[in-house]
């Protein structure tokens, strides 16, 4: 008995067999195409964690000569015991004979021990040619699974129940651009169910699964929490600044803010590259907006109000956690905007005074701190900063965990979750806050960190 399940992924072309092994094995660079033959040889994929094997999946083409190769079986009247040998004899006789190429790449797998997950389309009617390829895998003797793939809709799916039930002891319906994790392991459940010698691979198999969940979302933790701390401390050298005569301060402001725009999304971009890496998304493509901090704003203002917290829950909050209340003077942006309307002036009185000049007050933003001595621009003081990137970074980390990796469309990020910083209680906002400011004081190892790990944790796991 080999050390982990394996389950050939059978059925008619272009029925989302690729899909199907794609989500399983959360792997988004097996190939899928809408065209019919796409799969042409026996294609394996492990799921591996830990580099040891959990299950494996062999995508394997469609029947293309059925009727013909179960005419061959017939020919000779053998046992229904005997069957699974008349399978191989035919995969022994046609294999390199140039004849029956893709059913001999179908059966090989399945004769050397795999499971069978049938799949069909549940968008198209049934039809009796494929009865055909039914018998043929009934002719094997393997355990047997029907997957109902709704890929255009279930206007069908009844239909093909009623067919499948004769054929296979399980018919589930299953949908690979849409399940969920949990779903996955319920449809490796159900296949334990079907050979009882195997059934303890399948339940070594789900516990690692899940084990490999557990520990996926505490490093996933562990990067927002990093992330968050990078771009809470970001400061950018300014040393231009300094050696600027003051006709030149003016034009060079815009440069230095443009510079430091460009590497808080860098920042930002490499922690969502990290996630995409854990989840194993090779070559995912999100439509997030850009991190972009403007002179007279952070971010447009719908996102401002999607991403963060509203004007009047930031006063509460502030105040809560001990901040300043001046901090929100600014009338000028008049809190609509996503950070800088949040927050007025006062944080960078030393820049005007160290220049002497007054210009310089109102041409620097005010959610960007100075520092004369060492040349610094930055850290973003504004206390909503915290909460928009908490925002952005969870929406974007559970849009990945809801995704399947047979998806390849653009990542999209819900709507219905981008307010959630906006719902949680007062308590925990300020909460929330505190540990965000003693974060950038402590460091990514310290208690506050800790604590915004446990609290990020729970929210990725649906706490």
């Amino acid at each position: 008995m080999a050390e982990h399940p394996v389950l050939a992924v059978v059925g008619h072309p272009n029925k989302g067999k690729s899909s199907v092994v794609a989500a399983l094995t959360q792997n988004d660079q097996v190939k899928i195409s809408p065209l019919s033959g796409t799969t042409r040889v026996a294609q394996r994929f492990s799921l591996k964690l830990d580099n040891q094997v959990v299950f494996e999946l062999v995508d394997t083409p469609g029947f293309q000569r059925a009727g013909k190769c179960l005419g061959w079986l017939n020919e000779q009247s053998v046992a229904a015991d005997q069957r699974p040998a008349r399978v191989a004899e035919f995969v022994s006789r046609f294999t390199g004979s140039g004849q029956f190429v893709d059913e001999v790449e179908l059966l090989t797998p399945i004769i050397e021990g795999a499971g069978i997950i049938y799949v069909v389309d549940g968008s198209l009617p049934y039809s009796p040619e494929y009865e055909t390829e039914m018998e043929i895998l009934r002719w094997t003797g393997r355990p047997r699974l029907a997957l109902i793939n709704p890929i255009g809709g279930d206007r069908y799916v009844e239909q093909w129940q009623q067919a499948l039930n004769q054929y296979f002891s399980l018919v589930r319906l299953f949908d690979p651009l849409h399940a969920t994790f949990d779903q996955h392991l319920q449809l490796l459940r159900t296949f334990g169910e079907l050979e009882h010698h195997t059934s303890p691979l399948f339940e070594r198999a789900i516990e690692q699964l899940e084990r490999y969940r557990q520990l996926k979302l505490q490093q996933a933790a562990r990067i927002l929490v990093e992330n968050l701390y990078q771009l809470l401390s970001y400061q950018q050298s300014s040393s231009r600044l300094e050696q600027a005569a003051r006709d030149q301060l003016e034009a060079l402001l815009p440069e230095e803010l443009a510079r430091f725009n460009q590497q808080l999304n860098r920042l930002e971009r490499e922690g969502q590259q990290q996630l995409q890496a854990l989840f194993l998304y090779h070559q995912l493509e999100s439509d997030i907006h850009r991190l972009e901090v403007h002179q007279s704003e952070l971010m447009d203002t719908t996102q401002w109000s999607l991403w963060g917290l509203q004007k009047n829950q930031l006063v509460l909050v502030s105040a809560g956690a001990g901040a300043a209340i001046g901090l929100l003077a600014d009338a000028g942006l008049g809190g609509a905007s996503l950070l800088a309307g949040a927050i007025g002036g006062g944080v960078v009185g030393g820049l005007s005074g160290w220049f002497g000049l007054d210009w310089l007050k109102q041409r620097l933003p005010s959610w960007l701190q100075f520092s004369a001595e060492k040349h610094l621009l930055g850290p973003v003081k504004d206390p909503n900063f915290a909460f928009v990137i908490l925002g952005r970074a969870l929406s974007h980390a559970r849009a990945m965990l809801a995704r399947s990796h047979a998806d390849r469309d653009r990542l999209a990020i819900r709507e219905d979750g981008l307010n959630h910083m906006q719902s949680l209680e007062l308590k925990t906002q300020v909460r929330l806050l505190k540990q965000c400011r003693l974060l950038v004081r402590q460091g990514p190892q310290g208690q506050a960190a800790d604590q915004l790990r446990d609290w990020l944790y729970h929210q990725l796991a649906g706490g």
